[in-house]
């Protein structure tokens, strides 16, 4: 579709249309983005491929070409966000390194791009220690270091860096602002900023920030269960970038958990995963098909998951994911949860990490463990539902329901950030 649907359609299909089992507006619509699902990724394959070819033959007859690497470096990047193929971040971030090393004079650029590309691989603590160089002082190491110490959980130095950076016509710092209110739970501040960021994405012409702009104010106002204004931002999205397949997936998960149309939320995922080979998409198959009570199928695709991540070239990009799907596992596989739960937090201490470790002491049958862990490190820590439903089944657990039925209560209005899966499980509370 190249013209989006107007305010007045909108309206018409919201009133006209509901989800069969929540009384809620179907949002979602085909012909809005079938153009989108069918294009064919093979032409920009093979157009960067074929760039990529004579920068390769420069750098192999002189190692010192740092600007073909750095070009070269770039290419193989955006060859792995396109294809999916973890050996092109690979290649990026060896060649990132190969620049960083070999930029003797002003190598504060090359210091930012490779860690950037660390914290791409989840190398947070290598990220952070590149960026700790007396040298990297530049407004731009600042934002960067912003970045990292929200990975890191480093919270007060966060604050600190968003301190200095601040200005309110600036659009970095308002997307970290917003970032920074989201993370402390202030969700109406954080739309309003981000609406405010991409006012000024608009108001440059700069594509890229539009993009970056209208992919995760989509996510926000999904979270806002605005979803309307979700859907037509990622709508947005696809009409700047028809190629952009997160906010594709983001349209599949509004079919699945608001408009409970799973055969068009698989039928996005599956075209998806023909074109875009990352882990992630077995993940989401794999919740489909749980609701759809085909078990089977979806341990199938939760075990091709863990096979796939368990590979080196990943590191610990998956962690998260791997932990959650462990923990659903046989008992050997819980036992691996927990431990790599334990290695989480101490790559990176956030409240979603520690809720992690805890929701594994739970899992594996220590329950005291678990709740010790999240009153000190999670319980008004973070906001996010799964974190709170983990909290809740925690003291229930403990046999603190009239502790848990609060966070129950309130668990029941985020259906559609949970899904209907495990949306189940806080009915179970």
């Amino acid at each position: 579709m190249k013209n989006l649907i107007t305010l007045l359609s909108l309206l018409l299909l919201i009133s006209c249309a509901t989800a069969p089992d929540q009384n809620q507006a179907v949002i979602t619509d085909i012909n809005d983005f079938q153009s989108y699902l069918d294009i064919d990724r093979d032409d920009l394959v093979a157009e960067l491929k074929l760039k990529i070819a004579p920068l390769e033959l420069d750098t192999e007859e002189d190692s010192t070409r740092i600007v073909q690497m750095s070009r070269l470096a770039a290419l193989n990047n955006q060859l792995y966000d396109v294809t999916g193929d973890i050996k092109y971040l690979e290649q990026a971030v060896s060649l990132r390194e190969n620049v960083f090393k070999k930029t003797a004079i002003k190598p504060e650029s090359s210091r930012r791009s490779l860690a950037q590309m660390y914290i791409k691989q989840h190398r947070f603590k290598e990220a952070d220690s590149l960026m700790k160089s007396e040298a990297a002082n530049e407004k731009q190491d600042q934002l960067v270091k912003f970045d990292i110490a929200m990975e890191l959980g480093n919270y007060t130095e966060a604050e600190e860096l968003l301190n200095t950076l601040r200005n309110l016509n600036d659009y970095n710092y308002l997307i970290r602002a917003a970032k920074w209110n989201d993370y402390k739970g202030n969700l109406d501040d954080t739309i309003r900023l981000m609406e405010k960021a991409m006012e000024l994405a608009e108001e440059s012409g700069s594509e890229n920030l539009m993009l970056w702009s209208y992919s995760n104010i989509a996510d926000y106002y999904g979270h806002h269960g605005d979803l309307a204004l979700s859907y037509k931002y990622y709508l947005k999205t696809l009409e700047l970038d028809p190629q952009n397949d997160y906010a594709l997936k983001g349209i599949s998960w509004i079919a699945y958990s608001n408009d409970d149309d799973t055969a068009l939320a698989t039928q996005i995922i599956n075209k998806l995963q023909s074109r875009h080979h990352i882990p992630d998409y077995n993940l989401i198959l794999s919740e489909y098909a749980s609701y759809q009570n085909d078990e089977k199928k979806a341990l199938e695709l939760r075990e091709s998951f863990l096979k796939e991540t368990n590979k080196p070239a990943y590191r610990g990009m998956y962690n998260t994911y791997r932990i959650e799907n462990l923990l659903a596992g046989t008992e050997a596989q819980q036992k691996s949860g927990l431990e790599l739960a334990i290695i989480e937090v101490e790559n990176r201490a956030t409240p979603e990490t520690y809720d992690l470790l805890g929701y594994s002491y739970l899992v594996n049958k220590m329950p005291d463990v678990a709740l010790e862990i999240h009153k000190q490190f999670v319980q008004n820590k973070t906001f996010e539902p799964l974190a709170q439903l983990h909290l809740a089944q925690i003291f229930k657990e403990n046999k603190l329901v009239d502790v848990a039925q609060p966070i129950k209560n309130e668990l029941l209005e985020a259906r559609y950030e949970l899904g209907p899966v495990t949306y189940k499980e806080v009915e179970q509370i």
